[in-house]
């Protein structure tokens, strides 16, 4: 933007991104601009590089990749976000820093805030590893991934993009059109950013019984406005509005109850609503951020037979505020937040509930000599059911040279449960799961106690760098079977309850390296090793990978031309006491971009690797072979 290209911006960095690791600047790790060797966390940045050549549906798809993550399911091919062995709830997403709803938590494990972020308007994602709650608060237990767009300029910029794919087998073919268009309305005074999308993806049925979905249906529509005023040389104001309808089908055959042995098809609509307003002052010594911002999200459910799943309307409103203070090479950070959240349900007994939290937060950077820097925090939280809890969080970077960095640190997490969650009348009917989830009134908050210590070494033709990490939680919140527990799970008939795990140990290891074997070819892998037990009983968390390696070669053709050969492993893991083998992801990618065009191109599942020929236990599915295409062009 003009002339203010070189403000310090709370949770927002209008870089460009480097192949180099020095040259990559953060912002989630401190809510500022920080290099990202220099950022006091475990920290992985995908690029919008990088996005450009990986089939791309939703969030989850841009970090299958990423050390440390595992995609997992959440029922009937939809995916979540986990974070060094904790669940998908304790995934906290933001967008340019602002919390996106939880909705999700309440619809039976949906995933609609993974959904309608084009990957046009993405300019980054910066994946925080590791319990971030003195800082951002609930729902960071695991880690934060914030997604970073693309920022307005006074130059009317128009993109319009298409993705698509074809399964090999039959259904699951997809599609996606995006067009977004911005600039200023007003030189230097008045911008704007309109954006439009619309997604399809067609079911897959399961290979061995077609009377069962491998992954659901889903169709994705939204429209989204921006405007951005400047105020003054040390005044912006930013509002933005998002309207989108979601909706998944699969198909199922019905294990009790009304219609039962029968095949019904159940459909399940979402339509949200999203806005924001943001005030952001750059001042002398000081810079300061206000937001209002909230969302409602409505869900119904229809079906061709049978009774429909209990809809539900989730209204979330959130007023937060932060000061940065500049004080010499050190930063103070002080704030609050205050959060409500409203449920409409017949699955509760009052029919509505709601729940409110209040915090205080506080944050210093402080640059103790040229090559250590130290970061002190943490956040005061007052919850309407559970009362109050301290979330501290500590952290050193030492960097001796220009080529060592060694990180160290220690960080509290916390989480409440949801309304649901507590409703020891709550019953969630296969809503998008193969097996329903009743509540539990005696359910305590999550916490974690996390440590991790790392050491990365950057060379000028190669890079490596290891961590590790151990989250001692307390009160982990998972789905345990009651009943109807023996083979594959279904719904009406397979029954899981909400329990805390008093304590649970969760450690690990993540290696990543980077090789340059020439000018324009070189090799990105990564490796997570994962160790997640019941304390007491020193069984494992169910569902949660030993191990997961990704690994690429890439070759820089031409100066338009990229390919890419990769390969990604998921160890493994238990479910119901049984333990499910290992299996190996290839993938083919190319990369065209010359000018204004870019288009890609690829093979996603190479070989056609079916889960279930490996083991009937898998209650999931990966995307069957498909050749997907996407293509952009910028005017």
């Amino acid at each position: 933007m003009a002339g203010s290209d070189d403000r310090r911006r709370p949770f927002y960095a209008s870089l460009a991104n480097e192949k180099s690791v020095d040259e990559t600047h953060v912002v989630t790790a401190t809510s500022y601009e920080k290099k990202l060797s220099d950022a006091p966390a475990s920290v992985s940045v995908i690029t919008a590089e990088q996005l450009e050549t990986m089939p791309y549906n939703n969030l989850s798809d841009a970090l299958v990749n990423t050390v440390g993550v595992n995609i997992a399911d959440i029922g009937q091919g939809r995916k979540g976000i986990e974070i060094r062995g904790m669940d998908t709830s304790q995934t906290l997403i933001l967008i340019d820093g602002r919390r996106t709803s939880r909705a999700s938590d309440l619809m039976g494990h949906a995933n609609v805030e993974l959904q309608n972020i084009p990957v046009s308007n993405i300019e980054r994602i910066e994946v925080i590893k590791g319990p971030m709650s003195a800082l951002y608060g609930s729902d960071a237990l695991g880690g934060v991934v914030n997604v970073i767009t693309k920022p307005i300029t006074n130059e009317w910029q128009s993109v319009v993009s298409t993705h698509g794919g074809t399964a090999v087998s039959d259904g699951g073919n997809r599609f996606n059109g995006e067009v977004q268009t911005s600039g200023a309305l007003i030189q230097d005074k008045l911008f704007m950013k309109l954006a439009a999308g619309s997604y399809y993806r067609g079911l897959v049925e399961n290979r061995n019984d077609p009377t069962e979905t491998d992954i659901s249906g889903n169709r994705n529509k939204y429209i989204d406005a921006q405007l951005k005023s400047i105020i003054s040389d040390q005044q912006e104001l930013d509002v933005d509005l998002k309207v989108a309808q979601q909706q998944t089908w699969y198909d199922y055959i019905i294990g009790s109850g009304n219609g039962a042995g029968e095949l019904t098809r159940s459909t399940t609509d979402y339509d949200t609503l999203d806005y924001a307003i943001t005030h952001s002052g750059y001042w002398n010594k000081f810079d300061t951020q206000l937001r209002v911002y909230g969302s409602r999200v409505e869900q119904t459910n229809s079906k061709t037979v049978g009774d429909i799943n209990t809809s539900n309307t989730v209204d979330e409103n959130i007023i937060d505020g932060q000061s940065q203070f500049h004080i010499g090479q050190h930063q103070l950070t002080v704030g609050g937040q205050w959060r409500h959240q409203r449920l409409k349900s017949a699955d509760l007994t009052s029919g509505e509930g709601s729940m409110s939290q209040g915090a205080l937060f506080a944050q210093g950077d402080f640059e103790v000599t040229e090559t250590v820097s130290f970061l002190a925090g943490a956040r005061f939280d007052e919850h309407s059911e559970f009362g109050s809890n301290f979330s501290p969080r500590a952290y050193v970077v030492y960097t001796p040279t220009d080529n060592w960095t060694l990180k160290g640190g220690y960080g509290e997490g916390y989480k409440a449960p949801t309304i649901k969650q507590l409703s020891p009348e709550y019953l969630s009917v296969g809503t998008g799961r193969p097996f329903d989830i009743i509540g539990n009134e005696h359910l305590k908050p999550e916490k974690n106690k996390s440590y991790e210590i790392s050491a990365e070494y950057n060379a000028t033709r190669w890079s490596t760098g290891l961590t590790l990490f151990q989250n001692n939680v307390e009160n982990l919140i998972v789905t345990q079977c009651v009943d109807g527990c023996s083979g594959r799970p279904m719904p009406g008939k397979t029954i899981y309850q909400y329990m805390n795990v008093e304590e649970a140990d969760i450690k690990g290891l993540e290696w990543q390296g980077h090789v340059d074997i020439t000018r324009s070819v070189y090799v990105d892998a990564n490796l997570t090793l994962l160790d997640a037990k019941d304390a007491q009983t020193g069984e494992k968390i169910e569902n949660k990978p030993e191990s997961q390696a990704f690994a690429s070669l890439n070759w820089q053709a031409s100066e338009a031309i990229t390919t890419q050969v990769s390969m990604r492993h998921v160890g493994k893991q238990t479910y119901e006491s049984n333990t499910l083998p290992d299996y190996q992801i290839y993938n083919l990618a190319a990369k065209y971009s010359r000018g204004d065009f870019l288009g890609s191109v690829g093979v996603n599942n190479l070989f056609d690797t079916y889960l279930q020929d490996s083991s009937e236990l898998f209650t999931y599915a990966v995307q069957p072979r498909e050749v997907y295409f996407r293509a952009e062009y910028r005017f």
